[in-house]
């Protein structure tokens, strides 16, 4: 056998020792540094450099945190923050108190990002109150990297201050467009937050009621309200705590909140927790042991110690529960109240989106600087921006009307025709295409792009402008041709999204209208409340069901708590509770078997319910979830075929040549003009009731009462001991969200199934009006296409006749 030379078995030797050496430099910690990479495949001056109009500041190095630095302060709206693509960026509001403001303040930033993100050409920056705080190397893809970079005295404010993220990503090797959808950078909810220097500072001090959102959220974005009420099964405590939990909620502004009522006070006091202790002066007494002086002999709301937990508790107390309900009424919802006959003119979605989005009740139009969304240019492959607006519950255009979105941009010569082009996703719907088709580039001013209305829906709608610009360096993808170049595309805050005048009346049952603006109930004056048992489980599944409903509608409900459904009378009604504990004969009447009172809480479990691990990100859910993610090749599976395509297959082999062309015509209909022969079918009048899949832990249901025609919606969990969890889930953004039609069944931490309503009925809500029932009449027969066909076909039978008469009596024959 050959062996080799002593040379070679040397070199080799010397080869292994250096590669050994450079893998333990490699794996030796080193500082973070904002710089650029020790090894750079491209020069420095690849990477994007801030805009010729901002100044860009001194960021200071990053320091590495102090082990004493217990107090801090949670940031993110959820238990993680995706920023994906290309180029992404998400803001927020994040409230201080004074004493949080005039700290020592770090700014802790823990993120993770996709193994094929170049570090090289990829930066992660933080922004505080418009100020560039941090910009970070994207250089973490096997495990969460953490940096903290100190804060100027004086950037932070007491009260709201505006928080923001963003990211520009390349990918190390593919030039394709669906590689990007491969490019994430995780920003992590327990690791990113402020932390106070000063490690014996109070941070969660309150002086009054307009601290209240600085109270914040915990690492899953979940602010929990802990009503500590002695006398809560007492059935005079419910409207206090109820109205108390609605108030707080409101002027918090919390983004998801839980409300858990019981006896006594918390152990542990965890952050992003209010407390309240709420009872007579009597039953308060026995709870906190002694009284504060000025909450003797007279009512009292206001932050006082808790007793052995050093923490704020807000106190709210009365010699009796109708004095507490009156100093409820005048000092928590008397602020943040509204009539019900005037619009808002914003939605709040501060919580997880700045600005706020801008509430369209009728003809507007919103230049995209008023929706967020400033100039900008573009030199990857894919570029989104993303902006939310509010509709009305009342918003009845699902089969009618086109905005309009008046586009000014430029493409550049490079940029391919053909491949490349303009889409506009609503609620993640794509609802309009512009080809980019110019060989030499090409200017767009004030170009018009019509978006069917048929996609908005009451309350938040996102709409996602995106372009895709593939160039011919694509094509080859030489080394370095993902980094960054010459714009591509640029997009002017000139641009404007002219909405038009819609019908406005709102329809009944329809889930959807509740999840985006608490509509019928946002319009009622009063509320009938039918609870399962007056007792902790109810009262916290109630208390957290109408928090977030108020949300929803920018005003506290009026609720009355009722025995049961026959004490509703005439008013719209919600029913919380679990399936055994309601009453017979209530469940038909929202559309539910009755034997699911009995039936349903017997099975045995299929599924093993648990929340979602990551917290159910508010950006990532309700994007995700109902507001729809674009599909890339690899998440779709590639070329696997649709339902829809499967089952056209079939029904164009079967039935012969006449009933395949029957099909192509109706084919041919529907992609040209958005019609079917399936919309002529008549819908069934008696529907059967509906009875619960196998897993299935709540179901939310809703429909008009027979005799009153008032709307009830019914929230009713499998058991008991699930009810105030299985509310909890719902109420979570991905979920509440995606509730539409007459019957929404969740199943698991993010599953629901949708029924959609049979027949469905109108609910006036303006006075009359002409140009409004002319609205409401097109949508409708657009909705209904085999009677307005009925309808013109009787018409133009009826003007054939009248004028066949006429001149059988004027005319003269010939």
């Amino acid at each position: 056998m050959t062996r080799p030379a002593p040379s070679r078995i040397a070199a080799f030797a010397v080869l292994a020792m250096l590669a050994s050496l450079a893998q333990a430099a490699a794996q030796a910690p080193q500082p973070p540094s904002p710089g650029p990479a020790p090894f750079m495949i491209a020069p420095p001056a690849a990477v994007p450099a801030p805009p010729a109009a901002e100044k860009a500041p001194v960021v200071p190095p990053p320091v590495q945190a102090s082990p004493a630095t217990a107090a801090f302060k949670l940031l993110l709206p959820a238990a993680r923050v995706s920023l994906e693509g290309e180029g992404d960026a998400r803001s927020w509001a994040v409230y201080l108190t004074q004493d949080e403001a005039a700290a020592d303040l770090n700014l802790d930033i823990a993120y993770q990002n996709a193994l094929v993100v170049m570090p090289e050409a990829s930066r992660l920056t933080a922004r505080v109150n418009g100020e560039r705080v941090a910009e970070l190397p994207i250089a973490s893809s096997d495990r969460l990297k953490r940096v903290s970079i100190p804060i100027r005295k004086g950037l932070a404010r007491a009260g709201r201050n505006t928080i923001g993220f963003e990211a520009v990503q390349r990918h190390r090797t593919d030039c394709t467009v669906a590689s990007t959808y491969e490019l994430w950078t995780r920003i992590d909810g327990a690791g990113t937050r402020l932390s106070f220097r000063n490690a014996e500072i109070r941070p969660a001090r309150l002086r009054g009621l307009d601290d209240l959102p600085a109270i914040g959220a915990d690492e899953a974005g979940l602010t929990t309200i802990v009503i500590a009420a002695p006398g809560a099964s007492r059935a005079v405590a419910a409207g206090s705590i109820l109205a108390a939990a609605q108030a707080l909620a409101l002027r918090g502004r919390f983004g998801q909140v839980s409300v858990e009522v019981t006896d006594r006070l918390p152990d542990r006091v965890r952050p992003g927790t209010l407390v309240v202790g709420l009872g007579t002066t009597d039953e308060m007494r026995g709870l906190l042991g002694a009284l504060p002086a000025e909450a003797t002999g007279r009512g009292f709301l206001g932050f006082v110690e808790s007793p052995g937990r050093g923490t704020e508790l807000l106190l709210v107390t009365g010699d009796n529960w109708p004095d507490i309900e009156a100093l409820i009424g005048k000092q928590l919802t008397a602020p943040v109240s509204r009539a019900t006959n005037i619009n808002r003119t914003t939605m709040d979605t501060a919580s997880w989106h700045v600005p706020d989005a801008p509430y369209i009740a009728g003809r507007q139009a919103l230049r995209f600087s008023d929706l967020g969304i400033a100039t900008q240019e573009s030199s990857g492959r894919r570029m989104r921006v993303r902006a939310v607006v509010a509709m009305p519950g009342d918003f009845y255009a699902n089969a009618y009307g086109e905005a309009t979105l008046y586009l000014d941009g430029a493409y550049s010569a490079e940029v391919l025709p053909g491949d490349s082009h303009i889409e506009i996703f609503i609620n993640g719907n794509v609802a309009a295409t512009v080809p980019l088709n110019a060989t030499s580039g090409g200017l767009f001013r004030q170009f018009p792009i019509a978006i069917p209305l048929r996609h908005f829906r009451p309350g938040v709608n996102e709409i996602w402008f995106e372009v895709v610009t593939l160039a011919k360096s694509d094509l080859s993808c030489a080394p370095g041709a993902t980094l960054p170049g010459k714009s591509r595309f640029a997009l002017f805050d000139t641009s404007v999204l002219a909405i038009p005048e819609f019908a406005k009346i709102g329809v009944s049952p329809n889930l959807a209208a509740i999840a985006g603006t608490g509509f019928p109930y946002s319009v009622a004056p009063h509320v009938a409340l039918v609870m399962g048992r007056q007792d902790s489980a109810n009262l916290s599944a109630a208390a957290t069901l109408l928090a977030r409903i108020a949300q929803s509608a920018s005003r506290p409900l009026g609720i009355d708590v009722v025995a049961g459904f026959a004490a509703v009378g005439d008013r719209p009604a919600l029913i919380v509770g679990a399936a055994g504990q309601l009453p017979a004969g209530l469940l038909p009447r929202v559309g539910i078997a009755e034997n699911v009172r009995s039936a349903w809480p017997q099975r045995a479990d299929a599924v093993v319910v648990t929340p979602d691990a990551d917290g159910a990100a508010v950006f990532d859910a309700v994007i995700d979830r109902l507001q729809g993610r674009q599909a890339t090749p690899e998440a779709s599976g590639g070329d696997a075929p649709t339902t829809e395509a499967i089952r056209d297959r079939w029904r164009g082999s079967l039935g012969g040549p006449l009933a395949r062309y029957f099909i192509a015509f109706d084919q041919w209909l529907q992609r040209n003009f958005d019609l079917s022969f399936a919309q002529l079918r008549s819908p069934a009048r008696t529907p059967a009731l509906y009875e619960p899949a196998e897993g299935t832990e709540l179901i939310a249901a809703q429909a008009a009462d027979p005799e009153t025609r008032q709307v009830w919606t019914a929230f009713v969990a499998r058991r008991d001991e699930t009810l105030r969890s299985a509310v909890g889930r719902v109420v979570a953004p991905g979920n509440w969200a995606g509730m539409a039609g007459k019957i929404t069944a969740f199943r698991g931490a993010q599953d629901a199934h949708v029924i959609s309503a049979d027949s469905t009925s109108f609910v006036m809500t303006r006075p009359f009006s002409l140009a409004n029932m002319r609205l409401i009449a097109a949508n409708w027969m657009s909705s209904n296409i085999g009677i307005y066909a009925l309808a013109l076909l009787l018409a133009c039978i009826g003007l054939g006749v009248g004028t066949f008469l006429m001149l059988r009596r004027l005319g003269r024959r010939s």
